[in-house]
């Protein structure tokens, strides 16, 4: 019995477990989109001593069956999506609660002057804030409804949400659609600034300078590298996703703090210079970090997760490539075979006479203390491979057979060994507690791993794994690295898009604030040209210095991942390139936004 998506790939695959008599239910499938299939043993496969009783198809078993083999797990999935979705919703939160926050702050002095207390003024904030909040949360719940009535197949992945599942989380879903709200307008409430009356016409800054995460950021930063290195191995990859987290989301108030300190600097040099844009751009700097944090939180945030996204891509990518270079380099002329469930009923002869003449199947003795693997055979099957028999010793594979001499050159490539040794194949599978064989043809041609699976399926044990020589042991499979870069780019792809609409809503807010503000400098300058010189000093020059800061901080973060330093360089190169041109493009729209909004302006007892 095959499910769906199995029956779909063609009738290749659906020979190699036997004769397909029917298609498995949903029921029995963790998703639509699993590649499972339903054996019934034959008499020569039927060991009652090595079966297990199970009840309940489609359930969560040990050993894990089917996705559980290469998908993320709910903890890694949990923390993939907190690092690469979670924090972009946070940031657009904080970033949306304070777009058009000008009005908001001249509405909160009218009131404060009025007498109206801070609880007034938070029911105020709230009852402006829950129309917005409201439609989006209906509009969220409009689209997640489908996922509730039908099957839902996700992008780049190659997996569809069941229903019925989806129907089962039901509970959660309600408590989101309820609950998030009030934290949004809890935090609306939480992140308005509190109203000081000032005694200059200079800006008057929001409030104090969050020292604390001056304080907290290199303890964050510190703490993800050497904490990844001292936590239990189940640990470290919480504790490097939440530590990345917490440093990506510190880092704005940090670039915040550290370009507010050089505003005094840069408005005394424009006063001195008389350079009304270094002036008015070093005033603005100066009136605090926030304002800044928030201008290039998006950019920050959105390197740290594209970058950190795009080095985890490339571990799974290393291995694929490996993967791929030997099927290139080797083809399948040598294929591995190993499972895991009994083969104490083996039956090597009759798997090699399956696969045809002049075919020998080799057992396999690794050794992972010494990096040596051993190549059991009898002295009949070595001759007809090129092979001398070694019958005293185990002796290293030295032969003129294609096949073999580039399975051992690779393994040598990677610093393990190929002995060849005399020994009994059906006895070494069948006493061998993780049996493997390899199969190589005596004239050396490209094999059918579909033929050999079929074979092994039908001789050796009931559930095989048939892949290319060397794609196992040392260099790995390709199936879960597969599956782990295509989650990570679904999420970081979701992650990102959220990104720019945060920067989108958070820079068009900005500019035309900016240039209701400049209007007046505008027409007391008499230049146009003042409003493109405060943009490359107020946005061109932070962003590109939070750029630096965030390609160096996710540099450092993403040590602990064993990614190759060429491939962490080329990551941090794009997306570093990237941040800097959407520095110059953000710059360029803001002076050109302000402009057309001081064109606007007229005086109006401002």
């Amino acid at each position: 019995m095959l499910s769906p998506a199995l029956q779909a790939v063609g009738s290749q695959v659906r020979g190699e477990y036997g004769r397909p008599v029917g298609s498995i239910a949903p029921d029995g499938l963790e998703s639509p989109s699993e590649y499972f299939a339903y054996v019934r043993p034959t008499a020569e496969r039927l060991d009652p001593e090595g079966m297990t009783k199970v009840s309940g198809f489609g359930a969560s078993w040990t050993p894990p069956l089917g996705e559980h083999l290469y998908n993320f797990g709910s903890n890694e999935f949990t923390w993939a999506y907190l690092a690469l979705v979670g924090l972009p919703a946070g940031l657009f939160v904080v970033i949306a609660a304070r777009v058009g926050a000008a009005a908001r702050d001249r509405r909160t002095a009218i009131l404060t002057a009025l007498g109206a207390s801070g609880g007034a003024r938070a029911w105020f904030t709230a009852g402006e804030a829950f129309v917005p909040v409201a439609l989006g949360a209906a509009v969220a719940a409009v689209l997640v409804a489908p996922v509730l009535l039908t099957d839902v197949p996700l992008p780049v992945v190659d997996f569809v949400l069941y229903s019925p599942d989806a129907r089962a989380a039901l509970p959660g879903l309600v408590a989101a659609a309820l609950g998030l709200p009030f934290a949004v307008l809890a935090a609306v409430v939480l992140l308005q600034p509190p109203y000081r009356p000032g005694a200059s016409t200079r800006p008057v800054s929001a409030g104090r300078r969050r020292e604390w995460m001056l304080w907290l950021f290199p303890v964050a930063l510190f703490g993800t590298v050497r904490g990844t290195d001292l936590a239990p191995y189940d640990l470290r990859l919480p504790v490097l996703a939440a530590g990345s987290v917490i440093t990506v989301a510190l880092l704005p108030g940090v670039t915040g703090a550290v370009v507010s300190s050089v505003g005094p600097v840069l408005a005394r040099s424009g006063a001195a210079r008389g350079r009304v844009g270094m002036l008015v751009a070093g005033r603005r700097l100066a009136v605090g970090a926030r304002p800044v944090a928030r201008l290039v939180a998006a950019v920050v945030v959105a390197i740290g997760l594209a970058a950190q996204g795009q080095i985890a891509i490339s571990l799974f990518t290393d291995t694929s490539d490996q993967v791929h270079a030997v099927e290139e380099h080797l083809g399948t002329s040598v294929v591995g075979v190993s499972t895991t469930l009994s083969t104490t009923m083996a039956d090597v002869p009759s798997f090699e006479r399956a696969l045809g003449t002049g075919v020998h199947a080799l057992a396999v003795k690794r050794n992972f203390r010494t990096g040596r693997i051993d190549l059991i055979a009898d002295c009949p099957a070595w001759h007809g491979l090129g092979v001398d028999c070694p019958a005293a010793v185990p002796a290293e594979l030295r032969t003129r057979h294609a096949g073999l001499a580039q399975a051992a050159e690779l393994e040598r490539s990677v610093g393990t060994r190929l002995y060849a040794s005399e020994g009994d194949v059906s006895k070494m599978v069948r006493t061998s507690e993780e049996p493997a064989l390899v199969v190589v043809a005596q004239d050396g041609r490209q094999l059918s791993l579909a033929q050999v699976h079929r074979a092994a399926n039908a001789h050796l044990a009931m559930a095989t794994d048939v892949r290319v020589f060397a794609m196992e042991g040392t260099l790995g499979g390709s199936g879960e690295g597969i599956a782990a870069q295509r989650w990570l780019e679904l999420l970081s792809v979701a992650g990102v898009l959220v990104i720019v609409a945060v920067a989108g809503i958070g820079s068009v807010a900005q500019f035309v604030r900016t240039g209701r503000e400049l209007g007046p400098v505008s027409v007391l300058s008499g230049n146009g040209r003042v409003y493109y010189a405060v943009s490359v000093w107020s946005l061109l020059a932070p962003t590109a210095f939070a750029v630096s800061a965030a390609v160096a901080v996710t540099w450092y973060v993403t040590t602990p991942l064993m990614a190759d330093s060429a491939d962490r360089l080329a990551a941090l190169s794009a997306v570093g390139a990237a941040g800097l041109g959407c520095a110059v493009v953000m710059a360029w729209w803001g002076a050109r936004t302000a402009s057309a909004a001081g064109l606007l302006w007229r005086p109006r007892n401002e």
